[in-house]
């Protein structure tokens, strides 16, 4: 059995879940170590066995204790279900699960998902036998890591072949909050659009994510000011409503930069101001680098100087179509399988 770890967001999960699919078309039997968090979206088809480690960060001893207790938890757990190979995808809570398993001389690998090689995975890399990494260059990565890219979702895979809707005429805004984005994209992205020339907001599609509070009065403005929107907390179906997007405002996390480059999809960055080590903003350096994107800083977002940025891609639809172009360009759209190829390249004997 092949054990995944990963932190208990998305941009942990949906990777794992990536290679879980392709390891699942080959017979391998996965398991998943995590936290409670990723219980509300994680795919369970793709999954034997999974455990809920929660590592706990009120302060430094209940910290200490939750890791300790999670280690002798996946201790156990690796050693029931004769774990063979333990391949890690970031985040604290992956801690416990890549330490046991190198406690019980495991074989271990990595991904990384971020252009910066994170805290978790820099421990852990001095006794992994590889590391994958999702952006070359990756910051702080060695010169033997292995560019797989990031594994994208089954929804992104087959939104990626369907055609795009025709919108007759309209510009296509999906506005891709999450948990770290929704309330200050509500605050501010309706009072850019309001900013904007009738005649272009006439012209206007937005799809965006908000927090359940936030709904009715952003669906208010976008109503008096005549844009047709749809505004839900959660998107089942993102990808399919990002390969219809012209541009997409989000921030910059490993997992939604992989989509959007699969999806051709152009996009305004604004990095999460507190992402440690600022990986969010080195993933949107080389998107904007490479001609895909424009970036704001969080300190930077005001309703005047995103519907400048609005405005010009309106009128400017080459521009646009250039940066889909460039964006799609760094798209790793195999990543799952050339990643589940590096995998499998370690198991040998432990086809279970």
């Amino acid at each position: 059995m092949i054990v995944l770890c990963a932190g208990g967001t998305g941009g942990h999960v949906f990777p794992a879940e990536g290679l879980a699919s392709a390891l699942k078309k080959r017979g391998y039997k996965l398991a998943l170590l995590t936290d409670s968090r990723a219980m509300n979206f994680v795919n369970y088809e793709y999954f034997d066995a999974i455990e809920v480690l929660n590592v706990r960060r009120d302060n430094i001893f209940i910290y200490l204790f939750t890791m300790l207790k999670g280690i002798f938890k996946a201790l156990w757990f690796i050693k029931k279900n004769h774990v063979t190979i333990a391949v890690g995808f970031g985040g604290y809570p992956s801690f416990p699960g890549m330490i046991a398993a190198q406690l019980l001389l495991k074989k271990t690998l990595l991904h990384e998902q971020n252009a910066v090689l994170g805290r978790a995975n820099k421990l852990l890399q001095r006794f992994a036998k590889g590391l994958a990494i999702s952006f070359s260059p990756t910051l702080g990565a060695p010169n033997s890591a292995i560019w797989t890219g990031n594994p994208v979702r089954k929804l992104v895979r087959m939104a990626m072949t369907t055609p795009r809707a025709d919108t007759h005429e309209k510009f296509h805004i999906c506005v891709v909050g999450g948990s770290q984005g929704a309330k200050l994209f509500s605050d501010v992205i309706p009072k850019a659009l309001e900013l904007l020339p009738e005649s272009l907001q006439e012209q206007l599609m937005v799809t965006q994510q908000c927090r359940h509070e936030q709904l009715s009065d952003v669906k208010n403005i976008y109503d008096r000011l005549k844009i047709s929107s749809t505004l839900e907390s959660f998107f089942s179906d993102m990808p399919s409503r990002l390969r219809n997007a012209d541009l997409a405002i989000c921030r910059a996390g490993a997992s939604t930069i992989a989509e959007l480059t699969c999806l051709g999809v152009p996009a305004i960055f604004v990095p999460l101001a507190i992402s440690k080590d600022n990986d969010q903003g080195e993933n949107a350096r080389q998107i904007v680098n490479a001609g895909g994107a424009w970036v704001i800083n969080e300190s930077e977002l005001t309703p005047t100087a995103l519907a400048q940025l609005i405005e010009n891609a309106m009128k400017h639809r080459k521009i646009l179509a250039a940066m889909s172009e460039a964006i799609h360009h760094l798209a790793k759209p195999d990543a799952a399988e050339d990643l589940s190829d590096w995998v499998e390249s370690f198991s040998q004997d432990s086809y279970l």
